[in-house]
């Protein structure tokens, strides 16, 4: 978890080592959750000690690791908007596809927590319609942040392999993670590398995965 004040906080949840995040704006105290779990216990007790209200939840993409407490929090918080790809809305239950508050995602969307813009921008290649969120500007946020979901991994990309995956799509969306700047700190979905965040600068450098010339390269790595 985060020192406290950063706009972002991050909690380890569950067997499958996921990191879910709160995207928080420390000014007007309001918050979006990002993917989800279904042990909550953590981030809505942090949520109720620092006085805050959730407002939003963020969708990376739709795998059921991802999406597991998004029906708890609506039936635990009420009205909620929902932010979700377009190319992931087929795995969703009827039950959340009808929310009032959903909001599909196109490339580029913005959208407001509290004060804190973040920019959503299609990253498929996991999953079709996977979606990492950059947050450049806003209360409290001294340098850009990148939530990637299992698109993005330290030193390594998500598997290709699953239903909608495709080597193609990854290797266009490593590319356009590859044009933030270096210094944005990048939020990934698993905990499955020593360290728990790294940089664009970072990845570019040492991830085999950002080191590929071509979706041959890519599909290549073990």
């Amino acid at each position: 978890m985060q020192s406290e004040k950063s706009p972002i906080v991050q909690f380890e949840i569950g067997p499958m080592k996921n990191f879910i995040y709160l995207i928080l704006d420390w000014t007007h105290h309001q918050a979006a959750i990002v993917d989800p779990q279904l042990d909550l216990t953590e981030p809505v007790k942090f949520l109720t000690e620092a006085g805050f209200e959730l407002t939003t939840i963020v969708l990376t993409h739709t795998h059921v690791d991802h999406t597991a407490g998004v029906i708890p929090l609506l039936a635990q918080k009420g009205h909620l908007e929902i932010r979700v790809g377009e190319g992931d809305l087929y795995r969703l239950p009827e039950t959340v596809k009808s929310v009032p508050g959903l909001k599909v995602l196109k490339d580029e969307d913005t959208f407001k927590v509290g004060e804190l813009v973040v920019q959503a921008f299609h990253t498929p290649g996991h999953s079709p319609g996977a979606f990492s969120y950059y947050i450049e500007r806003g209360p409290r946020v001294t340098e850009p942040h990148l939530l990637t979901g299992d698109t993005i991994f330290i030193r390594d990309c998500g598997r290709t392999d699953f239903q909608g995956g495709s080597n193609e799509q990854m290797f266009e969306s490593i590319q356009k993670v590859k044009r933030f700047p270096p210094e944005t700190r990048m939020w990934v979905g698993h905990h499955y590398a020593q360290e728990c965040e790294t940089t664009v600068g970072s990845e570019i450098l040492r991830s085999p995965p950002f080191q590929c010339k071509s979706v041959e390269e890519l599909a290549a790595l073990p």
